[in-house]
């Protein structure tokens, strides 16, 4: 009779873990991809050669605060994929070890085989940053699920990728999160408030719905009766971190959008969530289309489309890259879980999202200073396949049991 048993646990065990191997290996695959593109290898010399380059490494910094980001953001995932495939039968801090060792291994042969690939420079900086990223993604992993947390987190799949998609906010709006103690900083933060004319409406509109979605993710993430006092304290410290950090303005503009969102963010509350969500997810996806299509100037000349994912973020400035796939990760992932509170189907708001994105992707041939390419389309299936794998993931126990 034990047999049997065993059996189903073990197919159910192979049920939950395929998913995690499944992510694991994807992200595997995007980090030696993006390490490593586009793949010009070159003879530089031996092995110890190698070796002897990246030791005397040890003591250089990295090369820029955007290659410093990129190192610690891109093997993050890493850290969580691997929780979530050695958690299952280890204990949390041999899981987190050997994660962490893994990672760094990684980290290491990347290292080595970028000093055959033309156009790269390796460093022990990266190993370094890298090791860090993926002590980032374990402690993600474990702080997500675990302790007096679930008072303030519900389980599940939509309140688990609310909340990474609000992490997502903060890359975002406040790269590159270096504060400053310079008077002369905040005086210049603050300036534009005093001294820039009158905004024009259609940019208080645009902010006013990003704060909207913000909240929308807040209520989903956390308790809805907690979002709502937790709302004005978060802008205000949102607001306050853009005078201390460096780069960053305070925006009329963005101040104006975040009040009118308050004023309305009853409209996303469960009381009238029935028709202020449909409005949000219409807002939105409206803003999305116009950001992709406006100024409408004609080119003279039409431009041939990339078919290859990323090629931009490959072929561009790092600090841009991480503000750019910020930005896009926020809104596709806030408007997958708009269309999926309005009652859609994952397949169909996938769907959907890709078709929106392809299309305005191909009209970006015809379009002055656009890159007409795959990425978006691909990103926002990237998208919903994350929410997909967390959903599977959040009923893995349930299906065990």
């Amino acid at each position: 009779m034990s047999k049997p048993v065993r059996t189903q646990t073990n197919r159910a065990d192979l049920s939950n873990q395929a998913p995690r191997l499944l992510l694991a290996a994807a992200v595997i695959a995007a980090i030696v991809y993006g390490s490593l593109y586009p793949f010009h290898i070159r003879s530089s010399g031996t092995l110890a050669q190698d070796f002897l380059h990246l030791a005397s490494t040890w003591n250089q910094p990295p090369q820029s605060r955007g290659d410093l980001l990129a190192n610690l953001l891109l093997y993050a995932p890493l850290g969580l994929a691997l929780s979530l495939v050695l958690g299952d039968h280890r204990s949390r801090i041999s899981a987190s070890v050997l994660t962490v060792l893994a990672g760094t291994l990684l980290s290491v042969m990347v290292e080595l085989a970028q000093f055959y690939d033309v156009g790269r420079f390796s460093a022990l900086s990266d190993v370094y940053l890298n090791a860090a990223g993926t002590l980032i993604g374990v402690v993600f992993a474990w702080t997500a699920g675990f302790g007096p947390a679930r008072q303030w987190w519900p389980s599940g799949s939509m309140p688990g990728f609310a909340r990474l998609l609000l992490l997502t906010w903060l890359g975002w709006r406040l790269y590159p999160y270096v504060p400053t103690i310079n008077l002369l900083k905040y005086w210049h933060s603050i300036k534009p408030l005093l001294f820039a004319p009158q905004p024009p409406p259609l940019e208080i509109f645009r902010f006013g719905v990003f704060w909207l979605s913000f909240f929308f993710l807040l209520q989903t993430g956390f308790q809805p009766k907690k979002a709502f006092w937790l709302f004005l304290p978060v802008t205000l410290l949102y607001f306050a971190a853009q005078i201390l950090i460096i780069g960053q303005t305070l925006s009329l503009a963005e101040i104006l959008g975040a009040f009118a969102a308050l004023v309305l963010c009853p409209l996303v509350m469960p009381r009238y969530g029935r028709f202020g969500i449909p409005a949000v997810a219409g807002l939105l996806m409206t803003i999305v289309i116009m950001s992709r299509v406006l100024p409408w100037q004609l080119a003279a000349k039409v431009k041939a489309f990339q078919w290859i994912p990323f090629f931009g973020f490959l072929h561009g400035s790092l600090q841009f890259d991480v503000i750019a796939f910020s930005q896009k990760f926020y809104l596709y992932g806030a408007l997958l879980l708009l269309l999926l509170r309005v009652g859609m189907g994952l397949k169909s708001a996938v769907a959907l999202l890709c078709a929106v994105l392809l299309a305005t992707s191909l009209m970006q041939m015809f379009l002055v200073d656009r890159s007409a390419e795959i990425t978006d389309t691909v990103l926002a299936l990237s998208v919903g396949l994350i929410y997909a794998l967390m959903a599977r993931l959040s009923s893995g126990p349930a299906r065990s049991s």
